[in-house]
């Protein structure tokens, strides 16, 4: 996990920005949409096919609904082809743990 901290000058304050890289399983082709955590594994099932990137835009759109990020702060890293992807989230850890809680 990366930690910046961003001085915003407007306003004179600091805010703080997580930019978390996780692994994730990904199933395409799925009858719905899934996002889960087993035994320190992400898991995304989704429902777009694996066929000219729409399995990758429905993962993007999908996590940023889920999570309530804005599509900028979800990118896929590496795996664009394959099932085991690199995903970075601008989210704190806190949050994205608390989403598996709920």
């Amino acid at each position: 996990m990366k930690c910046f901290l961003v001085l915003d000058l407007q306003y004179q304050k600091f805010r703080k920005i997580v930019i978390m890289n996780i692994e994730v399983k990904v199933t395409a082709s799925a009858k719905s949409n899934s996002f889960k955590k087993e035994n320190g594994i992400y898991y995304i099932r989704i429902s777009a096919k694996a066929i000219d990137g729409k399995a990758n835009k429905a993962i993007i759109d999908f996590l940023s609904s889920e999570l309530n990020l804005k599509k900028k702060d979800v990118e896929i890293l590496k795996g664009e082809k394959s099932s085991k992807k690199l995903i970075s989230l601008n989210i704190d850890e806190d949050k994205l743990e608390s989403y598996f809680t709920k």
